[in-house]
C-alpha cells in the first residue's frame, strides 16, 4: 500500500469511519453518467468511499414506533461523521499537492435534468460498489456484508493516483427477499420490474424504480401511508390519497394538485428539492441538525440476515400509524 493511501486510511479510521475503500476512474467507465468522476473534477483519477454504520437498536425503535429521535440523531451524526472525515481527507490531499473534492450525501443535484430526476453530481452508491464497500441490492441501495444497507456513504474525488481496492469477491449478496419493496409506503421500489447497471466489470440487477416523486413525497414526510386504510405508516402523520403502483402519470397529476393546497407546504418544497437554496457546504451543519427522518424503510429493514429483515418488517408493519394529536403526533395501533 502506498504511503498516501496508508495516511488516508489511518486518518479515516481515527475519525470513526467504519469502512474506507478506494477505486479509480476506470472501474466506473461502464457505469451510468452519475458514475463519472470527471464530472465533479476533470483531473480525477481516484475516488475514496467512506461508510458509517447506523445504530441497530435505534433503527428497531424507529421502525416499531417506540422512538423517532434516537435514530434521527444517530443518522444526523453519521452524516456529520462522514462529512467531517471527507473534508479532513480533502485537506490532506490538498496539502500533498493533489486536487480533491468532497461530495456530501443527499445535498445537491445536477441542474438541467428532467423534473425530479434528482441526479447527483456523483453517485455514492456506484463509487462504493466500485471500491468494494458492498454490492447493489434489489432496492438499489448498497448492501455491505457487515451492516446490510444501514450505512451512510460519502465520496471524495481526487487527482491523486491511489492504489484501488478490489471489489468484493462475492459480488451479489442480495437474495431478492423484496422486503425493501414491502416496506416502501409509496410503491417506489418495483416488485418485479428490473434494470441493470455495470460497475467494475460486473453487471448488477436491481428493481426498476418508479419516478423519484414517489420516494420524495413519502420519505420527505409529506405523506405517511400507502392509502387511507393502511394499518401502518411512516413517522409522518400526513395522509394523501395517492394512486398505487404502475399509475405514475396519475400519481404525478394528483401530487401536483395536492401541492396547490396551502396546508401542503412541505409537499411544495419537496417538489422543488433540486432548486432549494441550501447553505454552502461549510455552513451546512445547522441544516443537518434540523433534519427529521420519517422513513428510509428500504435501507433500515435491510440487515445481512434474512431473519433480521423479517423481524424488522414485522416491527414496521405491526407498529400502527402516526396520527396528529392535540399535543402533536401520536402512535395509534390498528387491529
Amino acid at each position: 500500500m502506498d504511503k498516501l493511501k496508508q495516511q488516508i486510511t489511518k486518518l479515516a479510521r481515527e475519525m470513526g469511519i467504519d469502512k474506507i475503500r478506494i477505486t479509480n476512474r476506470e472501474r466506473l467507465a461502464d457505469a451510468p453518467p452519475s458514475g463519472d468522476l470527471t464530472y465533479v473534477l476533470p483531473s480525477a483519477k481516484s475516488a475514496i468511499s467512506l461508510a458509517v454504520a447506523l445504530d441497530k437498536q435505534a433503527i428497531r425503535d424507529f421502525l416499531s414506533k417506540k422512538d423517532q429521535m434516537a435514530h434521527t440523531r444517530d443518522h444526523r451524526a453519521s452524516y456529520m461523521r462522514v462529512i467531517e472525515a471527507g473534508m479532513t481527507l480533502e485537506k490532506l490531499l490538498h496539502e500533498k499537492g493533489h486536487e480533491a473534492k468532497t461530495l456530501w450525501p443527499n445535498y445537491e443535484y445536477r441542474k438541467g435534468q428532467p423534473f425530479l430526476s434528482m441526479a447527483p453530481p456523483l453517485s455514492h452508491r456506484y463509487v462504493a460498489v466500485a471500491a468494494g464497500i458492498g454490492w447493489l441490492g434489489w432496492s438499489g441501495n448498497v448492501l455491505t456484508p457487515e451492516y446490510g444497507a444501514t450505512v451512510s456513504l460519502l465520496s471524495i474525488v481526487t487527482s491523486a493516483e491511489l492504489e484501488p481496492d478490489e471489489p468484493m469477491e462475492q459480488r451479489d449478496s442480495c437474495d431478492k427477499c423484496r422486503l425493501c419493496t414491502a416496506s416502501c409506503p409509496s410503491y417506489f421500489i418495483s416488485t418485479k420490474e428490473e434494470t441493470k447497471v455495470t460497475i467494475a466489470g460486473h453487471t448488477y440487477t436491481h428493481n426498476k424504480k418508479a419516478p423519484n416523486a414517489r420516494c420524495e413525497v413519502s420519505c420527505g414526510g409529506a405523506n405517511g401511508v400507502r392509502n387511507r386504510e393502511s394499518k401502518w405508516s411512516t413517522w409522518s402523520y400526513k395522509v394523501l390519497d395517492l394512486p398505487g403502483p404502475g399509475n405514475d402519470d396519475e400519481f404525478m397529476r394528483v401530487v401536483q394538485e395536492y401541492a396547490q393546497d396551502p396546508n401542503n407546504r412541505l409537499l411544495r418544497i419537496l417538489l422543488d428539492a433540486e432548486n432549494l437554496n441550501l447553505p454552502p457546504l461549510e455552513n451546512a451543519g445547522p441544516f443537518i441538525d434540523r433534519m427529521l427522518f420519517t422513513c428510509g424503510n428500504c435501507m433500515l429493514v435491510c440487515w445481512p440476515k434474512l431473519e433480521d429483515r423479517k423481524e424488522n418488517h414485522r416491527l414496521l408493519t405491526t407498529s400502527g400509524r402516526v396520527v396528529r394529536g392535540e399535543q402533536g403526533p401520536v402512535v395509534v395501533k390498528q387491529g
